[in-house]
């Protein structure tokens, strides 16, 4: 799969890292409004091309790895697939449901994979968690509960404030509601949901309730406090806690009063999802069966 990023902020450096060590991908490129800019990180990474999004999205490649600021997001994706390009783009990918199953349906339309990256599911320890789950080694699960709440320093103009496509929910609760949807694979329902959200400024702080068919779920997330950052199961036979579970390798888990340590090896964070993209791309799928339109709609229940 020949891919080209779209976006040259900081996270596309996490990105391409990961990218060289997935062998069935090779990166060819960065596309950005700024020619320089894309330049530079294509010079850094040893590809071969750069441009703006016009030139890649009228040129050969396969793939685009759409890491740009939110609001930007749906009219990207919409001329990649009109292009014929298959399309993974950053969470939040979109901002409502109906947005989400206008692009899935053009994407079918065209022949051509859309898939929110969601890097949490795919992780090594967190599918080892479901597992556990399935096999009924926690007994029956009781609770759940997602935290996210660490501060940053955002300029005034950054994303995170746009009301629409912005917000502590959306961003780094997204985190929360996808490693919890997919751990119980459950239809959620929100109970109560709290934020700080103001007329034209997204949320900062972020409080969900949710019914996980029977099983109750809790989420917080906050941009701007300091606080906890982890996963935790609860069973009727033992709990699981996984600090910082959205790039985790290991956790703790209790079962029966006897103490363990969760461990599985991760190469790097962004790795497996992009494995599992170009995977899907290799075998002809037009759909993933972890990050499908359901699983994107399931997580924007949530967090819109």
């Amino acid at each position: 799969m020949k891919l080209v990023i779209f976006g040259c902020g900081i996270i596309a450096n996490r990105i391409a890292k990961s990218i060289k060590l997935v062998d069935n991908i090779e990166l060819v490129g960065f596309g950005s409004k700024s020619i320089e800019r894309a330049k530079e990180y294509a010079e850094k990474y040893e590809c071969k091309e750069y441009g703006d999004y016009d030139y890649f999205i009228n040129s050969d490649v396969d793939a685009v790895y759409i890491a740009t600021y939110n609001p930007s997001h749906y009219e990207l994706i919409k001329k990649c697939i009109l292009a014929h390009k298959n399309v993974i783009c950053e969470k939040p990918m979109l901002s409502s449901i109906e947005a989400n199953n206008e692009l899935f349906a053009l994407a079918k339309d065209n022949g051509v994979i859309l898939m929110e990256a969601m890097k949490a599911v795919f992780l090594p320890l967190i599918i080892k968690i479901k597992q556990m789950i399935q096999n009924g080694e926690l007994g029956e699960i009781v609770d759940i509960r997602a935290s996210f709440i660490r501060g940053e320093k955002f300029r005034p103009d950054h994303w995170i404030f746009d009301p629409v496509t912005g917000g502590a929910l959306r961003d780094v609760g997204s985190y929360c509601a996808a490693t919890m949807n997919f751990l119980l694979d459950k239809n959620p329902t929100v109970i109560s949901k709290v934020t700080n959200r103001t007329a034209d400024r997204s949320d900062t702080i972020a409080n969900v309730e949710i019914d996980y068919e029977g099983i109750a779920g809790h989420l917080s997330a906050s941009n701007f406090l300091s606080g906890d950052c982890s996963l935790i199961v609860q069973g009727t036979k033992g709990m699981i806690k996984v600090e910082n579970f959205w790039k985790a390798s290991e956790g703790y888990c209790l079962i029966d009063g006897i103490e363990y340590k969760l461990q599985e090896e991760t190469i790097s964070d962004f790795y497996y999802e992009l494995e599992h993209f170009a995977d899907l791309f290799e075998k002809g799928l037009l759909e993933s069966s972890v990050m499908s339109l359901e699983a994107s709609n399931k997580i924007l229940s949530i967090t819109k």
